[in-house]
């Protein structure tokens, strides 16, 4: 029994002295970006190309840019394109709570303070659906166009096994962030080829990029995970869910976005209750494309990336033929006729 205990006590140093080497050669690598202050804090920004409108993504609860990396690349051919890591992912600086009023104002205050023009084209994932649905909703003057991508939708919010869902991924990042400290989730990765959040997905991914790409994407993921921050956004995800649910009850415009241009991709994965809760928030403008894609994978920019390029496009050709009219002015066709 002393010997295994001893022998555990080595795993542990050695796991330790893993991960701090580890983070250290993370951290020499230089953002992709620039780093802006927000207000207190540091927001990590990518931007690419020329053109209009300007596209802006944004990723998935306890996610950061470096996954949009490809899709970044191929979109900034066409038009320009932000990414950003919200407070404590990916590069940013740790920030505040990831609720909705700190998550809105801190994309409203990057805008404006990096002095990107609108309006823009609004690509959310996952929860970034939902962000994208709140700041086009109260920010109506700013918003050209919406990309769904696997979008949380509010039908979810009286959902008990999905709420259950948020609560157990919350309590497995807190295990993995504890773990971390050893460099549990880097085993898994680089030995077991397990990247945690991403299953499969992470295998379409490693052939989009090149190896020093991989590698930082890796390691952004690592430490994503061995913070505190995805944890809370997966418990703060619930309160975004409850603000865009009540937007949609209190919404007095049918359908919710007018003719602003939307389209929305979901992965076949999840069943086809959430296809049709797809389908549904496609319906919510006159002008918009749904479709379902063929690979299963949460995060769909991977394995079906192509998909991800056509919804853009569609949105932004339909903003620029629009002369950039507004989600404000998507109820106003009629009268201005």
């Amino acid at each position: 029994m002393l010997t295994g205990l001893v022998v555990l006590v080595a795993l542990l140093a050695l796991g330790f002295i893993y991960e701090l080497v580890s983070r250290h050669k993370d951290v020499r690598r230089p953002p992709l970006g620039e780093m802006i202050d927000v207000g207190g804090y540091r927001v990590h920004l990518t931007d690419a190309g020329q053109g209009g409108p300007t596209v802006v993504i944004i990723h998935g609860a306890g996610d950061c840019s470096y996954s949009w990396m490809h899709i970044s690349k191929e979109l900034s051919k066409f038009t320009r394109v932000i990414t950003y890591d919200r407070a404590g992912l990916g590069s940013s600086d740790p920030g505040l709570a990831p609720t909705p009023e700190h998550t809105l104002n801190e994309l409203n205050n990057l805008l404006g303070i990096s002095g990107v023009p609108g309006p823009y084209v609004l690509v959310g994932h996952s929860l970034g659906g939902l962000i994208a649905r709140i700041y086009a909703l109260k920010y109506p003057n700013q918003v050209a166009g919406l990309v769904f991508l696997d979008s949380t939708h509010e039908f979810l919010k009286d959902d008990a096994k999905f709420k259950q869902s948020f609560v157990f991924f919350s309590f497995m990042l807190k295990v993995l962030r504890l773990l971390s400290l050893f460099g549990f989730s880097r085993f898994l990765g680089n030995v077991l080829g397990i990247i945690p959040m991403f299953s499969s997905e992470h295998s379409y991914y490693k052939k989009q990029l090149d190896a020093e790409e991989y590698m930082q994407w890796k390691g952004m993921l690592y430490n994503t995970v061995a913070g505190k921050t995805a944890e809370a956004e997966f418990k703060g995800a619930w309160a975004h869910l409850e603000t865009a649910a009540n937007q949609l009850n209190s919404s007095l415009e049918k359908p919710q976005f007018g003719d602003l241009p939307i389209a929305v991709v979901n992965n076949p994965g999840f069943g086809i209750q959430w296809t049709n809760m797809q389908k549904e928030l496609a319906s919510r403008s006159t002008n918009h494309i749904h479709k379902t894609s063929d690979r299963k994978g949460h995060s769909l920019q991977m394995p079906r990336p192509e998909y991800v390029f056509a919804a853009v496009h569609f949105v932004v050709e339909q903003a620029q033929d629009r002369n950039g009219r507004t989600l404000a002015e998507s109820y106003q066709k009629d009268n201005l006729n």
